[in-house]
């Protein structure tokens, strides 16, 4: 795959591409953000961050420490002397000035294309996958195109959307010639395939700002700006859905809460406020659209244009909710909680389309780990309303509508059911089950009791930090989120390992 230097501009000027933590990270829940007018200081956020480490373990499992620092380490380097981290708008700004620029320079040298040649070294795939709890890079999203099961569509915090005509044997990048790459929703129409909008950013751990939703309208060959769009798009986007019987309406969640559009993307309104960390459609109504921020569950009955709060049974305080409804039983909701202290919470199922809800007798401890600030997912059978699925850690399976739980793989344990750890994404496509991770993209026909991983082909890590042998150019080696370090070996040409990295 051949990348324009007018794209590696881009990237290294927009560097990591966050000016904020997330703000449901555990140490970020002092700072009241939704209800401050001015943005945080960098200060801000590092006292914040230090003064909650004081009274929790950093080297426990999924403390968040570890990726806290990582962001402290970069964005350090690019405060205002007024202490502030730089805006979306100006990121994007920095884009168009630096792109400008480049075309300027390019005019001046008599030259209409840049001639560059760079080249990825991977990872697409390495030599001990079949024993390695290591893997190739986080996936947020998922979707199956609703014409051609074959095709399958991706999302990565940081590694743009890619596509797969063959099931995910094969992947193709789509959105290389734009400095923002993350994406976290996607949509297709279903009247006609090639039309497809993408939620961007990272809504998980926000490694990638959004900037709107953008739209194509050729398989993703091309995008367009919508009316969501770098100079108005809220800070990050999750799910983004299409009405079913009218495709010009769309809702998509954010953190500056639920848009609609009538008009395909050219236009839309924010039809409730606050940090909607969850959307869904009720099934065979699209008048009904259940929402959830990290502690309210709030229900529309005329298509999203209006809102209220309800869900009567579910905790009065958590730290973060998702939710899931099924064709099986259309009235059926289901809604995972996760306390003040991002532990389980509870399993909750309403029979009456999100009135009302009764608490499963789950006591199990199925998160495992006090990481749901960072990843949580929930997913029910779209043929079995009792089949359930939680995600935090490890998957968990309940096929008695969430009063127990066993545990269908162990993220340490690489056999048949093996997905990797931190699960972002729980969906069913066709009767089959489909997990995003920190490490990809695994599919499973057998609810659970196997998996296929389908991320060989992508170039979604994220590295650290990469570093080239002074002896020799043949050998660089470099660290991944949640992926542990790769080394790449060039020898007489053949490549022993990938790492990915760009070179010209």
């Amino acid at each position: 795959m051949k990348k324009p230097l007018l794209l590696l501009l881009a990237i290294f000027t927009f560097s990591i591409t966050i000016a904020q933590v997330n703000s449901g990270a555990p140490w970020m829940k002092d700072l009241d953000i939704e209800s401050r007018i001015t943005p945080l200081k960098f200060q801000e956020i590092v006292n914040a961050a230090n003064t909650y480490w004081e009274t929790h373990d950093k080297d426990a499992k999924g403390s968040g420490y570890k990726p806290f620092k990582r962001w402290e380490n970069h964005w350090k380097n690019y405060i205002n002397e007024d202490g502030y981290l730089p805006s979306l708008t100006e990121l994007w700004n920095t884009w168009l000035t630096k792109k400008s620029q480049i075309k300027a320079q390019n005019n001046l040298r008599n030259r209409q294309t840049d001639v560059s040649n760079w080249i990825s070294l991977g990872p697409t795939d390495f030599a001990n996958q079949a024993t390695s709890t290591a893997n190739i890079g986080r996936v947020n999203s998922i979707i199956v195109d609703p014409i051609n099961p074959n095709i399958y569509y991706v999302g990565a915090p940081a590694g743009g959307i890619w596509k797969s005509i063959d099931a995910g044997l094969n992947w193709t990048p789509l959105i290389d010639e734009l400095p923002q790459i993350g994406v976290s929703g996607i949509a297709i129409d279903y009247n006609e395939s090639n039309i497809i909008y993408i939620a961007t950013g990272d809504d998980d751990h926000s490694d990638a700002l959004s900037v709107g939703v953008f739209k194509s309208i050729d398989g993703g060959s091309t995008w367009l700006e919508t009316g969501l769009n770098p100079i108005n798009s809220p800070n990050l986007m999750n799910d983004i859905y299409i009405h079913p019987t009218d495709s010009n309406i769309l809702w998509v969640a954010t953190t500056s809460g639920v848009y609609k559009t009538v008009d395909a993307g050219a236009n839309w309104t924010q039809t409730l406020s606050g940090n909607i960390r969850d959307i869904k459609i009720k099934p065979d109504d699209p008048n009904t659209i259940y929402a959830v921020s990290s502690t309210k569950f709030y229900k529309s009955i005329d298509a999203g244009d209006s809102f209220v709060e309800t869900g009567t049974g579910l905790p009065v305080v958590s730290s973060r909710l998702v939710i899931d409804v099924t064709p099986a039983n259309s009235d059926v909701v289901y809604v995972v909680s996760a306390d003040s202290d991002n532990e389980y919470q509870g399993i909750f199922k309403s029979t009456d389309s999100g009135d009302t809800f009764s608490e499963k007798a789950n006591t199990a401890n199925i998160f495992e780990i006090t990481q749901a600030w960072y990843d949580l997912a929930l997913a029910v059978s779209d043929t079995d309303e009792d089949e359930i699925y939680v995600g935090v850690l490890n998957i968990w399976k309940s096929t008695d509508g969430g009063d127990s739980f066993t545990q269908t793989n162990q993220w340490n344990v690489h056999n048949v059911s093996y997905t990797h750890a931190d699960i972002h994404l729980l969906r069913f496509f066709n009767g089959e089950l489909y997990a995003g991770t920190d490490g990809g993209f695994f599919k499973s026909s057998d609810g659970a009791a196997s998996f296929t991983d389908l991320t060989v082909g992508m170039e979604i890590g994220q590295f650290y930090r990469i570093s080239v042998s002074q002896q020799t150019s043949g050998k660089i080696a470099g660290g991944l989120q949640d992926n542990g370090g790769f080394v790449l070996l060039i020898t007489n040409g053949i490549t022993i390992m990938e790492v990915m990295v760009w070179k010209a």
